[in-house]
């Protein structure tokens, strides 16, 4: 949205609407960005697990990944 838009909207629809508008977007993209990380995470956490796990097979410790 450029800034001839915004002064439009503004003008017609008041100030206070239109900042809940663009906050709304701006938390739906936050959101939307937010569970694209959690997700990196979580891979990222189940790759270490099964790293751990192979390891302790590999040295004969037992791996408990629920308590540890």
């Amino acid at each position: 949205m450029d800034i001839a838009q915004a002064t439009q909207l503004i003008g017609s629809l008041g100030f206070p609407i239109v900042a809940c508008i663009m906050l709304y977007i701006q938390m739906t993209k936050q959101d939307e960005n937010h569970k694209a990380e959690v997700k990196q995470l979580t891979d990222a956490i189940n790759n270490n697990t099964l790293v751990m796990q192979k390891l302790c097979d590999r040295l004969g410790v037992e791996f408990d990944h629920e308590t540890n």
